[in-house]
């Protein structure tokens, strides 16, 4: 497993699991509205890419909008959709923002 971005990157699921614990204590979101451009589902595999549309406050300072452009892969596992890959990239690599 490995992390890039969000603040810090990671490899392991040790060092994976204490960013996503780092980053909860650090940031706080409002609602979050998902905009699907295209989703398909082949067997056991799935694929979603979307923009995610939040508000976000990094430290309790003042909530700013976030758009961020995300592909998700999924695998049917036992019966039940898991994320197995996400991929988000912010407005500043975003020609149209």
């Amino acid at each position: 497993m490995i992390l890039f971005g969000a603040e810090r990157s990671a490899t392991g699921w040790a060092e994976v699991s204490e960013v996503f614990r780092w980053l909860s204590t650090h940031l706080s979101q409002g609602e979050l509205r998902v905009e699907v451009l295209a989703a398909d589902v082949r067997g056991d595999l799935a694929y979603t890419v979307a923009y995610e549309h939040t508000t976000v406050s990094f430290d309790g300072g003042p909530r700013r909008y976030v758009r961020l452009r995300v592909t998700h892969l999924f695998r049917r596992e036992d019966g039940a959709w898991k994320i197995v890959h996400r991929h988000g990239d912010g407005p500043s690599a975003d020609p149209g923002s």
